[in-house]
């Protein structure tokens, strides 16, 4: 086994603009939907209490009296060199970052951009390449303008597909000769838990939420079919890519039954990359339509707009793995079982890195297309020592043996190139809105509510992460 990677392959990390940038009402910005997700002390850590909405719910954490942290985020808006000087000094070589449609159309539906919004990212991207880390920017990461989902009902319509490629020709006109990779929607499966922030939609405005939801990806879909076909005719060397959160499963045993329904689970998982990466819908998921009466409305055309303009890489995410149970769970995705066999940290998430070697080397016989970890990292509540360190060994175990696995798969002959760790400086958590669920190499410190000095410090995984990245993984191999 060769233990070292690619000369080509970065290293680096990932963050998204809502969790880290704040900055929400600074030049110009509009309110998105992460703006008003709001801080809840006493919600269980593995809730996801802003996934399906209602308007009535919507209301109250847009008019309720709530600390919504995503809002001042870790300051990056005004302190990104100093940021980018941190990651620079770890030697990352690349950053994955979203930016915010709100700042550059504060409502979505706006006939002109704001300069405002445009001129802070190419400062960014100017520094980042002067700091010698190269951009992979997500255009859309759960950063839907708030006016979209009250006025227009979010993805759901149709007019949505229109306003986001006005929006992405815009910024991939102004950034094409900064950015080379681009991301066009976060995690566009992730649609059972992570409906609200992906698609907008209120599920008291539909009659069929779940038929709602999957027209709503098919506009996604479509979107991300035009902006790759405008992107590659503007600039050819442009790489376009299409992201899934691992969301594949194992049986819980091996009985027939476990087998067959996670078989089964697994296919309607497959079924976002074969859209975007072999350019149609396959007919296992059209029976699935037939059998839920799912009925998709498809314009014409839109199916060869699939076809002609399918992805250029993919980009995976991966933090943990679970099984299924067919005495328990069913064709719903959100059903899952926690694996007995392996660690869990204290939000749930069974930590497997055999599973990342299996996961992306599935993905590669599948697709064999270029392929990217955009997410990877664990989430803990990191504990700062009087002396002002951080002794976090279950980060380095973590990243050095997904790393490891990751090495397996390039070895096995998969073409990846890069791995992005989420969160390599910590930032607000996606999910529950709290700065506690700590993922980065650097320590960045602020509370729950914001309060701190926000003092940038290295971690014990800081110098880790540093020579992993020098050695190009050799390091990872030493007793």
């Amino acid at each position: 086994m060769n233990k070292t990677f690619p000369n080509s392959f970065m290293f680096g990390g990932a963050i998204a603009a809502n969790q880290a940038e704040g900055a929400f009402d600074k030049d110009g910005k509009g309110l998105s939907t992460a703006d008003i997700q709001p801080y809840l002390p006493g919600v269980s850590k593995t809730e996801l209490h802003f996934n399906n909405m209602d308007s009535k719910t919507l209301e109250k954490y847009i008019q309720g009296d709530y600390y919504y942290p995503k809002r001042a985020g870790v300051h990056f808006y005004e302190r990104y060199q100093e940021y980018i000087d941190a990651l620079a000094a770890m030697h990352c070589q690349t950053l994955r970052l979203s930016i915010a449609w709100t700042r550059i159309f504060p409502n979505g539906d706006e006939s002109t951009p704001n300069e405002e919004g445009l001129k802070f990212y190419d400062q960014l991207f100017d520094y980042m390449h002067k700091k010698g880390i190269e951009p992979i920017v997500t255009i859309n990461h759960y950063e839907l303008p708030l006016n979209l989902v009250q006025n227009y009902g979010g993805w759901y319509n149709h007019k949505l597909i229109d306003l986001f490629v006005r929006y992405s020709e815009i910024i991939l006109k102004r950034y094409h000769e900064k950015v080379k990779y681009w991301i066009v929607i976060n995690q566009i499966n992730l649609i059972h838990f992570e409906a609200f922030a992906s698609l907008g939609i209120l599920m008291d405005k539909v009659d069929n939420y779940e038929q709602a939801k999957y027209q709503a990806v098919h506009h996604q879909f479509v979107a991300s079919a035009r902006v790759t076909k405008y992107a590659h005719q503007l600039d050819p060397s442009l790489k376009m890519g299409v992201m899934l959160a691992d969301s594949l499963s194992d049986p819980m045993t091996p009985s027939p039954e476990d087998t067959l329904l996670t078989f089964k689970r697994n296919r309607l998982q497959y079924y976002f990359g074969d859209v975007a990466i072999r350019g149609k819908y396959p007919q296992f998921i059209l029976n699935y339509f037939k059998d839920n009466n799912i009925k998709l409305d498809i314009k014409n055309g839109e199916l060869d707009e699939l076809k002609d303009n399918t992805a250029d890489f993919l980009c995976v995410s991966y933090y943990y793995t679970n099984t299924i149970d067919a005495n328990k769970d069913s064709m719903d995705p959100s059903t899952v079982e926690n694996n007995p066999y392996i660690k869990a940290n204290e939000w749930g998430w069974g930590i497997n890195p055999n599973g990342l070697y299996i996961r992306i080397s599935s993905y590669w016989d599948r697709y064999h297309l270029p392929m990217m970890i955009g997410e990877n990292g664990f989430g803990y509540d990191d504990v700062l020592t009087d002396d002002q360190k951080i002794h976090d060994d279950y980060r380095i175990d973590y990243t050095s043996k997904h790393l490891q696995s990751l090495l397996r798969a390039i070895n096995d002959g998969a073409d990846i190139f890069a791995y992005c760790s989420w969160g390599p400086f910590d930032i607000i958590s996606a999910g529950t809105s709290e700065m506690s669920k700590r993922y980065g190499f650097i320590y960045v410190d602020y509370d729950n509510f914001g309060k701190g000095s926000g003092k940038l410090i290295p971690k014990d995984s800081f110098d880790w992460y540093k020579e992993v990245i020098d050695t190009r993984g050799a390091s990872l191999f030493e007793e």
